[in-house]
């Protein structure tokens, strides 16, 4: 035995040091052809555990968690099936998870440290929960076990307004209804006149029309309070402001008209006077703005915001005498960007515009953020914060994009697919760190105007982070149809859960 282990030392010594990496490949292909099939299956076993490295398990967690950040989600799973220790690696791994769910939009818990380790998996199992819910939201008004349909108007739906759990709609057969979101039921009916947009409230519902006036009607029950008659055109927009008792008016005849609410006495008319590309555009969207969180007793200007096709225009306005204060251009359509939208939480103003992108697989959104805030007397804007939605599919097949309504996290974007001759929701992430985006195809028999009024979206919790939180139970868009009725969109839970 002794000289068999000196042979063999010396047979390595001259392995090693005395021969050739080809000699080495010579000989060891010879030794292994006069191998038995037990020694070569030995063999292998042998090569098999001293070959393979499980790199896996010899990275430090942070340089772990950076090399998975680039993989997908699907090849994340895929990865999972590798081993059981690839799986605990990854599946355990709170930080990769984590940061998969906000870079998609998920509502993540605040309460909830990526230190606890009481559920090692906690934030995968929440990833899978909210992509299911992705799941839904993309079969949208084709699932019929997660649509609502309000039927009642025997003429088309020109305007929706959805408020605290009501959804009003007006109607080319002279009437408004009241839907209750909730059970489905209609509350209330009134005769009213051709409605071109309707806001309300616990007290009041106003009306815009395209018989040149607007009106105001008592919530309870449909009684007409008083009407607002001096535009030589239909009006197509209609805000009001109880606080500082202002209803404003945009027309046709270009221009805006700012009114006593309880009276009904016309305080001012401003003259919007913009070229436009289209020749055949006329006022959009007139909306007060500065009115809310905000000391008014102290303060005597607020803002109102008008906007067409092409342009964006604020106008200060002094309180107590109705008189014109500033005027600002807020955007202006040129050739690299269109205007494409604004909406107003609170005190802030976020202004969406359509811009050209170097690539034609991208369009781009940019929603521009504006604060309105008291100084002095007066109510001024500040500085805008810019962020980007990129929408990847080419706008050669996707036109008129819209954006309706955004979150913290998302955005809501309204577009016309060429290829499939239809209108869609496209729900769109913003900036580099969310990645999220999904399509809602709306009905084929869906409705869309110019002003996009026959598309409402109603809670918008979920834009701020998806979760069963925010999409279960609720009323999250509603859209008229060529029936003349209108459908919700509402995830119901699943049975199993």
């Amino acid at each position: 035995m002794a000289n068999f282990d000196d042979w063999t030392e010396e047979v390595e010594r001259v392995f090693c040091s005395s021969l050739s990496d080809r000699q080495r490949l010579h000989l060891v292909q010879r030794l292994i052809g006069r191998c038995s099939g037990y020694l070569l299956f030995q063999l292998f076993q042998h090569v098999e555990s001293i070959s393979k490295y499980d790199f896996v398990r010899l990275l430090p967690d942070c340089a772990l968690c950076r090399l998975l950040s680039f993989l997908d989600v699907k090849t994340l799973l895929t990865a999972c099936q590798v081993s059981q220790s690839w799986n605990s690696a990854i599946s355990g791994n709170q930080c990769l998870w984590r940061n998969m769910c906000l870079r998609s939009g998920f509502q993540v818990p605040a309460e909830r440290s990526v230190n606890q380790s009481a559920d090692s998996s906690f934030f995968k199992h929440l990833y899978q929960e909210n992509a299911v819910l992705v799941r839904r939201l993309v079969k949208g008004f084709h699932d019929e076990e997660n649509t609502i349909s309000f039927k009642g108007h025997s003429d088309d739906v020109t305007a929706m307004f959805y408020y605290n759990g009501k959804l009003a709609t007006g109607s080319h057969d002279l009437t408004v209804r009241i839907w209750c979101c909730v059970s489905g039921v209609c509350l209330a009916t009134y005769d009213t006149h051709s409605v071109s947009d309707i806001k309300f409230d616990d007290d009041f519902l106003v009306t815009a029309s395209y018989d040149c006036s607007a009106a105001c009607w008592d919530v309870t029950d449909g009684t007409k309070l008083r009407a607002f008659v001096g535009h030589s055109a239909a009006v197509r927009s209609v805000d009001f402001c109880t606080d500082i008792d202002i209803l404003v008016t945009a027309s046709v005849d270009s221009t805006v008209k700012i009114w006593s609410f309880t009276e009904g006495s016309l305080l001012c008319t401003l003259e919007f006077t913009y070229e436009t590309k289209n020749v055949a555009s006329y006022l959009g969207k007139v909306k007060i703005w500065g009115t809310v969180d905000c000391s008014l007793k102290h303060l005597d200007s607020y803002h109102i915001l008008v906007s067409n096709d092409s342009v964006l225009v604020d106008y200060e306005i002094r309180l107590s005498t109705a008189v014109l204060v500033k005027k600002d251009t807020l955007f202006d359509s040129c050739k690299m960007k269109s205007f494409s939208g604004f909406h107003v939480d609170n005190s802030s103003l976020k202004v969406m515009s359509v811009e050209c992108d170097s690539s034609d697989s991208f369009g781009i959104v940019a929603e521009t953020s504006f604060e309105c805030i008291a100084v002095g007397r007066r109510l001024v804007t500040q500085r805008p914060v810019r962020r980007i939605f990129r929408i990847p599919f080419s706008t050669d097949t996707v036109v008129d994009l819209r954006i309706l309504r955004s979150g913290a996290s998302s955005g809501v974007i309204l577009g016309f697919k060429f290829e499939k001759f239809r209108w869609f929701l496209y729900v769109a992430g913003h900036n580099s760190d969310v990645t999220s985006h999904f399509t809602i195809d709306l009905p084929g028999r869906a409705l869309c105007d110019a002003s996009a009024r026959q598309i409402c979206i109603c809670d918008t919790q979920w834009l701020d982070g998806i979760s069963k939180e925010s999409l279960y139970g609720r009323t999250l868009v509603a859209v008229a149809t060529s029936y003349h009725s209108i459908e919700l969109l509402k995830l119901k839970p699943l049975k199993y859960e």
